[in-house]
């Protein structure tokens, strides 16, 4: 099966709005994929701050997390959850539709919850973005936080990345959370010549 990813989606670029030096500043949409504990939402909050202009940042676990998951049954754990994935697709074109760009912090276990998620970005410029670091590191930072569940990320290891093409690619076993914002901001600067005013 070919594999589906940003490189294959034609995207159009976002609305334009006026910097504060009258250039144009273009809005859009960084995605990060990876498993949990693999550094996304501390990469988005670096990007948040090292940015030049707000950021907004969307995480799945917001959505998933409106839950209170203490009184909840099994047997209807599964079905709260894909209402928690499904609410946080709708409501991406609405954060898309502001003057300012998006980090969206995403673990893509299902094909269905990619697909879903870059159909609801249909005409904003995206960048598509892997996060990756070693299992035994991903397991290392479970233990430590106590805040995840232990085992999720070898749960999730081998199915968030398959079949995905990305924009860029970032090892947080190797990189900070600063740097890796940085490669991503420079990344945007570069191929728009700083129309984002991210950078």
């Amino acid at each position: 099966m070919k594999p589906i990813g940003i490189a294959e989606k034609k995207i159009s670029p976002g609305s334009t709005i006026p910097s504060a030096h009258g250039s144009k500043v273009s809005m859009i949409a960084i995605v990060l994929n990876g498993t949990s504990s693999s550094g996304k939402s501390s990469i988005a909050r670096s990007i948040q701050k090292l940015s030049a202009q707000p950021v907004l940042h969307a995480s799945l676990d917001t959505f998933t997390d409106m839950f209170d998951w203490t009184s909840i049954s099994e047997e209807e754990k599964c079905a709260c959850h894909s209402v928690g994935v499904s609410n946080f697709h709708k409501s991406l074109p609405v954060l898309a539709s502001s003057k300012y760009s998006l980090v969206i912090d995403h673990v893509f276990e299902r094909m269905d919850w990619f697909r879903d998620c870059f159909a609801a970005l249909t005409g904003i410029q995206t960048l598509f973005v892997g996060v990756h670091c070693p299992l035994h590191v991903l397991e290392a930072r479970e233990r430590k936080r106590g805040d995840r569940r232990i085992g999720l990320a070898k749960i999730q290891f081998d199915r968030v990345h398959e079949k995905k093409v990305y924009d860029l690619e970032l090892d947080t076993s190797l990189m900070s959370s600063d740097r890796c914002a940085g490669t991503i901001l420079e990344r945007i600067s570069t191929q728009a010549g700083s129309a984002t005013g991210l950078h």
